[in-house]
Protein backbone atom coordinates (compact mmCIF):
# COMPACT_ATOMS: atom_id res chain seq x y z
CA UNK A 1 0.00 0.00 0.00
CA UNK A 2 1.30 3.43 -0.90
CA UNK A 3 1.92 5.93 1.88
CA UNK A 4 1.81 9.70 2.06
CA UNK A 5 4.07 11.93 4.11
CA UNK A 6 3.15 15.50 5.02
CA UNK A 7 6.20 17.77 4.94
CA UNK A 8 6.78 21.49 5.47
CA UNK A 9 9.23 21.83 2.56
CA UNK A 10 9.67 19.81 -0.61
CA UNK A 11 12.52 17.29 -0.52
CA UNK A 12 15.57 18.19 -2.59
CA UNK A 13 15.70 14.85 -4.42
CA UNK A 14 13.10 12.19 -5.12
CA UNK A 15 14.05 8.52 -5.33
CA UNK A 16 12.40 5.93 -7.52
CA UNK A 17 8.82 5.32 -6.44
CA UNK A 18 8.45 8.74 -4.79
CA UNK A 19 6.11 11.50 -5.96
CA UNK A 20 5.81 15.12 -4.86
CA UNK A 21 2.61 17.13 -4.59
CA UNK A 22 3.71 20.70 -4.02
CA UNK A 23 1.59 23.71 -3.10
CA UNK A 24 -1.16 24.44 -5.66
CA UNK A 25 0.26 25.75 -8.91
CA UNK A 26 -1.57 26.43 -12.17
CA UNK A 27 1.48 27.28 -14.30
CA UNK A 28 0.54 24.48 -16.70
CA UNK A 29 -2.83 26.11 -17.46
CA UNK A 30 -1.19 29.55 -17.69
CA UNK A 31 1.29 28.20 -20.26
CA UNK A 32 -1.63 27.09 -22.47
CA UNK A 33 -2.53 30.76 -23.01
CA UNK A 34 0.97 32.16 -23.46
CA UNK A 35 0.06 33.61 -26.86
CA UNK A 36 -2.79 35.65 -25.33
CA UNK A 37 -0.64 37.02 -22.49
CA UNK A 38 -1.05 40.80 -22.19
CA UNK A 39 1.92 42.62 -23.70
CA UNK A 40 1.77 45.49 -21.22
CA UNK A 41 2.53 43.16 -18.29
CA UNK A 42 -0.74 43.94 -16.48
CA UNK A 43 -3.52 41.51 -15.75
CA UNK A 44 -6.72 41.83 -17.72
CA UNK A 45 -10.12 40.30 -17.06
CA UNK A 46 -10.18 38.45 -20.41
CA UNK A 47 -6.80 36.78 -19.78
CA UNK A 48 -7.73 35.93 -16.18
CA UNK A 49 -11.00 34.33 -17.35
CA UNK A 50 -9.23 32.28 -20.04
CA UNK A 51 -6.81 30.84 -17.48
CA UNK A 52 -9.57 30.22 -14.93
CA UNK A 53 -11.60 28.46 -17.62
CA UNK A 54 -8.66 26.13 -18.32
CA UNK A 55 -8.35 25.46 -14.58
CA UNK A 56 -12.06 24.68 -14.35
CA UNK A 57 -11.86 22.25 -17.28
CA UNK A 58 -8.89 20.47 -15.70
CA UNK A 59 -10.10 20.23 -12.09
CA UNK A 60 -13.83 21.00 -11.74
CA UNK A 61 -15.71 20.93 -15.06
CA UNK A 62 -19.14 20.35 -13.45
CA UNK A 63 -19.28 23.28 -11.04
CA UNK A 64 -16.71 25.91 -11.96
CA UNK A 65 -16.81 28.38 -14.85
CA UNK A 66 -14.65 31.25 -16.03
CA UNK A 67 -17.01 33.54 -14.11
CA UNK A 68 -16.55 31.75 -10.77
CA UNK A 69 -14.08 34.41 -9.71
CA UNK A 70 -14.48 38.17 -9.77
CA UNK A 71 -11.87 39.04 -12.38
CA UNK A 72 -12.37 42.79 -11.99
CA UNK A 73 -10.80 42.64 -8.52
CA UNK A 74 -7.52 41.40 -10.01
CA UNK A 75 -7.28 43.64 -13.12
CA UNK A 76 -4.32 45.91 -13.58
CA UNK A 77 -1.84 44.00 -11.45
CA UNK A 78 1.72 43.91 -12.75
CA UNK A 79 3.39 40.57 -13.44
CA UNK A 80 6.48 39.58 -15.40
CA UNK A 81 6.55 35.78 -15.21
CA UNK A 82 4.08 32.93 -15.25
CA UNK A 83 4.93 32.23 -11.61
CA UNK A 84 3.96 35.77 -10.61
CA UNK A 85 0.69 35.43 -12.51
CA UNK A 86 0.19 32.06 -10.80
CA UNK A 87 0.38 33.83 -7.42
CA UNK A 88 -2.37 36.20 -8.57
CA UNK A 89 -4.55 33.30 -9.77
CA UNK A 90 -4.02 31.36 -6.52
CA UNK A 91 -5.01 34.46 -4.54
CA UNK A 92 -8.12 34.93 -6.69
CA UNK A 93 -9.16 31.30 -6.29
CA UNK A 94 -8.49 31.42 -2.54
CA UNK A 95 -10.78 34.43 -2.19
CA UNK A 96 -13.55 33.59 -4.67
CA UNK A 97 -13.55 29.82 -5.27
CA UNK A 98 -11.66 27.91 -2.55
CA UNK A 99 -13.52 24.69 -3.43
CA UNK A 100 -11.08 24.17 -6.31
CA UNK A 101 -8.15 23.27 -4.04
CA UNK A 102 -9.50 19.93 -2.72
CA UNK A 103 -10.34 19.02 -6.32
CA UNK A 104 -6.84 20.02 -7.42
CA UNK A 105 -5.36 17.76 -4.74
CA UNK A 106 -7.71 14.90 -5.69
CA UNK A 107 -6.61 15.08 -9.35
CA UNK A 108 -2.93 15.17 -8.36
CA UNK A 109 -3.33 12.14 -6.06
CA UNK A 110 -5.30 10.14 -8.63
CA UNK A 111 -2.89 10.92 -11.46
CA UNK A 112 0.27 9.92 -9.59
CA UNK A 113 2.62 7.67 -11.58
CA UNK A 114 2.08 3.91 -11.42
CA UNK A 115 4.36 2.21 -8.93
CA UNK A 116 4.47 5.15 -6.55
CA UNK A 117 5.21 3.95 -3.03
CA UNK A 118 5.56 7.28 -1.22
CA UNK A 119 3.79 10.56 -1.90
CA UNK A 120 5.36 13.65 -0.35
CA UNK A 121 2.77 16.35 0.20
CA UNK A 122 3.79 19.92 1.04
CA UNK A 123 1.11 20.94 3.55
CA UNK A 124 -1.16 23.61 2.07
CA UNK A 125 -4.00 23.62 4.62
CA UNK A 126 -6.54 22.45 2.06
CA UNK A 127 -9.84 21.53 3.69
CA UNK A 128 -10.26 17.75 3.90
CA UNK A 129 -6.75 17.11 2.63
CA UNK A 130 -6.13 13.92 4.64
CA UNK A 131 -9.48 12.37 3.67
CA UNK A 132 -8.51 12.79 0.00
CA UNK A 133 -5.42 10.64 0.53
CA UNK A 134 -7.34 7.99 2.50
CA UNK A 135 -10.12 7.82 -0.13
CA UNK A 136 -7.52 7.15 -2.80
CA UNK A 137 -5.93 4.24 -0.95
CA UNK A 138 -2.98 5.96 0.69
CA UNK A 139 -2.02 5.48 4.32
CA UNK A 140 -0.18 8.03 6.40
CA UNK A 141 3.46 7.44 7.21
CA UNK A 142 4.68 9.16 10.34
CA UNK A 143 8.07 10.80 10.05
CA UNK A 144 9.80 11.13 13.37
CA UNK A 145 11.82 14.23 13.97
CA UNK A 146 15.50 13.45 14.49
CA UNK A 147 16.23 13.30 18.18
CA UNK A 148 19.34 14.74 19.73
CA UNK A 149 21.64 12.13 21.25
CA UNK A 150 21.65 12.24 25.03
CA UNK A 151 24.80 13.61 26.56
CA UNK A 152 26.75 11.99 29.40
CA UNK A 153 27.64 15.39 30.79
CA UNK A 154 26.21 16.37 34.12
CA UNK A 155 24.46 19.67 33.83
CA UNK A 156 23.80 21.86 36.81
CA UNK A 157 25.17 22.10 40.32
CA UNK A 158 25.47 18.87 42.35
CA UNK A 159 23.37 18.58 45.49
CA UNK A 160 26.44 18.07 47.69
CA UNK A 161 30.13 18.66 47.05
CA UNK A 162 32.82 15.96 47.01
CA UNK A 163 34.12 17.07 50.38
CA UNK A 164 30.65 16.81 51.96
CA UNK A 165 30.18 13.35 50.44
CA UNK A 166 33.56 12.16 51.78
CA UNK A 167 32.78 13.63 55.21
CA UNK A 168 29.45 11.76 55.34
CA UNK A 169 31.15 8.55 54.19
CA UNK A 170 33.88 8.87 56.87
CA UNK A 171 31.23 9.63 59.50
CA UNK A 172 29.23 6.53 58.50
CA UNK A 173 32.40 4.36 58.55
CA UNK A 174 33.39 5.58 62.03
CA UNK A 175 30.06 4.62 63.55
Amino acid sequence: MAKFVVVKEAPKELKKGEYLIDKPSFVEQIALHKAKKPRNGLTGSHYIRMVVDSISQAYDPENMTAYSIKAHKYEGRKFDTDEQFNDIIVEALTQDYPAIFPKYLEVKVRNRPAGTTTVYYVDSNISGQYEIFYRNGLGEEKVEAPQKPKSDKVVGKPAITKEEAEAKKNQADSQ
